[in-house]
């Protein structure tokens, strides 16, 4: 392994673009893909969305692509890349939810669990008698969908958040 350290960085933490064993990690496929963006696809401008832990592995990569030659050095002419943060989600045992190890829930499932609590708090007030079938569907799903929504955008996007069906 090879260490190539950046000397104007806040902290002396190495980036690890190829492992001593010869394998890759992040680093090298975050680089890979910044690279394959640039030159294959002609992207002017690459904005990455993660949770804030992720800030400084992305302030590495885009120094490295800088040293590279393939940002502008400055930042301010195209092409750029920038990174977005936004705040952890923690399930109700507080403990961050973690995409590699499956602990997450689907949007497709959280979207199907909000139509669906929405259409039984509608039968609940007999909305069932008033309105079709299609019509409580798309109300249902109408209602469910935004709230899904009004729960996510209500929180400052840098605030971590447990996630519960219920708080919905």
């Amino acid at each position: 392994m090879r260490v190539k350290e950046i000397p104007d960085s806040e902290k002396k933490i190495p980036l690890i673009v190829v492992k001593s064993d010869g394998g890759y990690n992040y680093a090298s496929t975050d680089l890979a893909a910044l690279w394959y963006r640039l030159n294959e696809e002609k992207a002017e401008w690459i904005v990455y969305v993660t949770d804030v832990g992720q800030n400084q592995h992305f302030d590495m990569v885009f120094e490295v692509a800088k040293r590279a030659g393939w940002l502008p050095a400055d930042g301010s002419t195209y092409p750029k890349a920038s990174h977005v943060g936004f705040g952890l989600v923690r399930g109700e045992n507080g403990k961050r939810f973690r995409t590699r190890s499956s602990e997450v829930v689907l949007l497709v499932d959280l979207l199907d669990e909000a139509k669906s609590r929405s259409k039984s708090a509608l039968i609940n007030r007999g909305k069932d008698k008033e309105w079709t079938e299609e019509e409580l569907e798309q109300i249902a799903e109408a209602v469910g969908y935004g709230a899904v929504k009004y729960a996510d955008l209500k929180n400052n996007r840098l605030t971590d958040y447990e996630f519960n069906f219920d708080h919905m």
